[in-house]
């Protein structure tokens, strides 16, 4: 009997020392993997070329991947769709261990831009397809662990295949793609 209360004993303290060394549920998390955002919203208007107005949105939620989708206004008779996606690259991580503070990265993103156009002379609705490539630098202020004011630089261009018609190029070969925009990540 007495072996076993020294057992139990000896069990007990190990326990107990296994339980202090466990985080505490409430304590921050500092690896900088789990405090990533996991989407950001971005808006424009009056700071892209060719692009009048649009926005995006940018799912951050795979690890060292970005995919953005996206909205544009290019003028009243032109609009375009865009889909694309690539590495990320972590340029600074100031993040403190509440989740406050600047993180700035850059990524390369290449993916498909569909453009529609409305023809006048037709009168009616045309459309080209193209290959879209942008290097982007983005700086996040985090405000809070999953919340934060985010601004990207974008700059690339597109290349327009002629799939069904003539490819109507709006600045040569290669259309810029370039913008400011501001945003909210999570």
């Amino acid at each position: 009997m007495g072996r076993a209360a020294l057992v139990g004993a000896l069990l007990c303290t190990g326990l107990s020392e296994a339980r202090a060394e466990e985080p505490d549920a409430g304590a921050p998390v500092t690896n900088t993997a789990q405090r990533r955002g996991i989407l950001t919203l971005r808006a424009y208007w009056r700071t892209g070329v060719p692009d009048y107005m649009g926005g995006s949105l940018t799912v951050n939620a795979i690890p060292l991947v970005d995919v953005e989708l996206g909205v544009t206004l290019v003028n009243p008779l032109i609009s375009s769709l865009y889909l694309r996606a690539g590495p990320r690259w972590s340029l600074y991580e100031g993040r403190n261990d509440t989740g406050r503070g600047l993180s700035l990265r850059m990524s390369a993103l290449a993916g498909a831009r569909g453009t529609t156009t409305y023809v006048v002379s037709q009168g009616g609705f045309g459309g080209q397809w193209g290959l879209n490539a942008v290097a982007t630098l983005e700086g996040t202020y985090w405000l809070a662990r999953y919340f934060g004011v985010s601004a990207q630089l974008v700059a690339g261009g597109t290349t327009y295949f002629p799939l069904r018609r003539p490819v109507q190029v709006f600045l040569g070969p290669l259309t810029p793609d370039a913008r400011f925009s501001l945003g909210l990540s999570f």
